[in-house]
């Protein structure tokens, strides 16, 4: 599973927030993703990807970019994430969530037949009403701090979609 930042101003949040998503769920946290550096660098993705897939148990790995956005080796993270069909979770900061970056996210890795788990707000007062409104795949809010009763919601909820996906897949 990997928590994608869907802008480039998330990119701050995605490693604390992957910290204390893994530890809510009880999985491993690994290392960020990072982009390479050049074209020549393609194989070196694919092998990441293989590696990640290779592990043994459950894990999270933060991607602190966007996405979208083009990179050295010649491809976005979004048809990365897509091709290994890797679970991932979309992390929007609380003044965010009102855009059109959540929609726009969403459609990307959609796009990109990434399997999305769903959506996570990090921090902020979360409105489950605005939410469900917008019609997107909302788990929930993970907020910045100590744990909270919205944490336990949120785990359920993801512990929820995981099933339904795995299910799918099976």
């Amino acid at each position: 599973m990997l928590v994608g930042a869907a802008a480039a101003a998330a990119a701050s949040g995605v490693e604390p927030a992957a910290g204390r998503l893994a530890a809510l769920i009880g999985v491993s946290a690994l290392p960020p993703l990072q982009a390479a550096t050049d074209q020549r660098a393609q194989a070196g993705v694919d092998a990441l990807m293989a590696e990640l897939l290779g592990r043994d148990g459950s894990w999270l790995v933060p991607l602190p970019q966007d996405p979208g956005r083009f990179q050295p080796w010649g491809g976005r993270w979004s048809e990365l994430l897509g091709a290994w069909r890797q679970p991932t979770v979309l992390l929007i900061e609380d003044h965010q969530a009102d855009g059109g970056l959540p929609s726009a996210s969403t459609a990307l890795l959609q796009c990109c037949n990434v399997p999305l788990l769903g959506l996570i707000q990090w921090g902020g007062s979360f409105d489950p009403e605005a939410r469900r409104r917008d019609g997107l795949p909302w788990l929930g809010c993970l907020a910045q701090g100590t744990g909270t009763d919205a944490d336990q919601v949120l785990a359920l909820s993801l512990k929820q979609r995981w099933d339904r996906i795995a299910a799918e897949a099976k």
